[in-house]
């Protein structure tokens, strides 16, 4: 009677170590039983001698695919979570800043956020463009302006080409100040005015 193939024949050698010694004492065990008797036919013997397990690693290599999709798709909307996240801005109403004198082609307008109830800070966007890129240790600065005098800051920023576009966080009061203002030098001068508006009376 012809000697069943070797166990290596019937799974390759693409196996984990684990799983081939495990066939391998199933493979020891099988072979430690008696041979059939004449009459089995054949063509049984044939069928079982012959068995594969070629659909093993493709539904494990199915299953890794799956799972990597997955993962994939969860980076992916996470990703895309924060991204849209960090961009999106609901602003409550927005100031539009006129330009003086000494910028007679800058514009501004500031969009004012919700107040966070729980720690009573404001957002701030402002969106800047027509003033020159600041030299050397200079700035621009957007801040609030009561009694005539420099009251409360709100940030520094320099500008590029074209528009820029600035966030800040604060937590005044508003309706605490007479107007909003953008000017530029350094902290150590009182420049003028480049941009204001005024805030309305509560």
């Amino acid at each position: 009677m012809r000697e069943p193939p070797d166990l290596h024949e019937l799974v390759g050698g693409d196996l984990p170590p684990e799983e081939l010694e495990q066939l391998s004492r199933a493979d020891a065990l099988l072979r430690s039983v008696p041979a059939p008797p004449h009459e089995v036919p054949p063509s049984l013997t044939q069928a079982v001698a012959e068995v594969s397990l070629a659909p093993r690693p493709r539904a494990r290599r199915r299953l890794e695919l799956a799972l990597v999709f997955g993962a994939l798709v969860a980076a992916l909307s996470f990703g895309i979570g924060r991204w849209t996240g960090a961009e999106s801005f609901d602003a409550a109403y927005a100031i539009t800043m006129e330009p003086t004198e000494s910028a007679p082609g800058a514009a501004a307008v500031v969009e004012v956020g919700e107040r966070d109830e729980e720690s009573g800070n404001v957002e701030l966007m402002l969106e800047v463009s027509g003033l020159p890129p600041p030299a050397g240790d200079e700035y621009y600065a957007l801040w609030l302006e009561q009694d005539g005098e420099w009251a409360a800051t709100c940030g520094y920023f320099s500008v590029g080409e074209g528009e820029t576009t600035v966030r800040m966080t604060v937590s005044y009061e508003f309706r605490d100040f007479d107007s909003w203002v953008i000017s530029g030098g350094t902290r150590t001068d009182e420049p003028p005015p480049l941009l204001v508006a005024e805030i309305p009376a509560a």
